[in-house]
C-alpha cells in the first residue's frame, strides 16, 4: 500500500485588514487605559502625602495647658458691667476749652480690659442731643497733647488691675461766645456708653449747665485718671 503523506493544516491566520485594523484599536486602548489609570493613581497618592504633610506641617499647635485662645490674647478680657465704677468729673477750663473726665474704676477681684472711644452724648435742658466727636486728642487731654495735626494713633488695651485699675478718658467743648451772650445753652446732662461693655451706659445730671458744649469731642481711654497721656 502507498501511503499517501497528507499535508496538516496551517495554523488560522486572517488575511482580513478591516479585522486586523480593529484588533490592533483594541489592544491600544487597552494599553492606553492602563496608562491613564497609573497617572491618575499616581496624581491621588501625591495630594493625599501634601494634604498629611500640610496639616502636620502648619496646624495649631495646643500650648503646655492645652488652651490655644490664652496665646492670641494680649490683655485680661473686657471689662464687665459689673466689675466697673464709673464717674464724670470736671477737668479743668483753659482757653475757652472746658474739659471734663470719665473715669472708669476697676471694683473687682479680676484684671479687666477697656479700649477705644467711649460715646458720649451731651443733653441740653429741651431734651436736644448733641454727640461728642471721636479725636485722637485736644487742647486738654487724650494721646499727646498740643495743637498739631490730629494723629490717627490706634487706641491703647488699658488693664484695669484689681481693686484699684484706673482708665480715663477726657471730654473737651468750647464756649461760643461770652457769657452772657453764648449761642450755646449748656448741656444739663451727660449720656455716657463704654466701648464693648455690655449694658455700661450711664447717665450723668449737672447741677448747673455746661457751658463749654460747643464742638465737643471725646478722646480715648487712657491709663490713669487724668485723661491725658502724653
Amino acid at each position: 500500500m502507498i501511503i499517501t503523506p497528507t499535508q496538516h493544516d496551517a495554523p488560522y491566520e486572517s488575511s482580513d485588514p478591516a479585522e486586523l485594523l480593529i484588533r490592533e484599536a483594541r489592544q491600544k486602548a487597552r494599553r492606553r487605559r492602563l496608562v491613564v489609570g497609573t497617572i491618575l493613581l499616581a496624581v491621588v497618592v501625591v495630594v493625599v502625602l501634601l494634604i498629611v504633610i500640610g496639616v502636620g506641617g502648619t496646624g495649631p499647635k495646643k500650648t503646655a495647658s492645652g488652651d490655644l485662645a490664652s496665646t492670641l490674647t494680649s490683655g485680661p478680657p473686657t471689662c464687665l458691667r459689673s466689675q466697673l465704677r464709673v464717674a464724670f468729673a470736671g477737668g479743668g477750663a483753659a482757653t475757652g476749652t472746658g474739659a471734663s473726665l470719665i473715669q472708669v474704676t476697676n471694683a473687682s477681684s479680676k484684671a479687666c480690659s477697656l479700649t477705644g472711644y467711649p460715646r458720649v452724648t451731651g443733653v441740653f435742658a429741651s431734651g436736644a442731643q448733641r454727640m461728642a466727636m471721636d479725636t485722637v486728642h485736644g487742647m486738654m487731654g487724650g494721646l499727646g497733647t498740643g495743637l498739631g495735626p490730629v494723629s490717627k494713633a490706634k487706641p491703647p488695651l488699658v488693664t484695669l488691675h484689681a481693686r484699684h485699675g484706673v482708665a480715663s478718658s477726657m471730654v473737651e467743648g468750647e464756649a461760643d461766645g461770652k457769657a452772657p451772650h453764648l449761642s450755646c445753652p449748656g448741656f444739663t446732662s451727660y449720656v455716657v456708653s463704654l466701648p464693648h461693655v455690655t449694658g455700661g451706659t450711664y447717665t450723668f445730671h449737672s447741677h448747673w449747665p455746661d457751658l463749654y458744649c460747643f464742638h465737643p469731642e471725646v478722646h480715648p481711654f487712657v491709663p490713669g485718671s487724668t485723661g491725658s497721656a502724653k
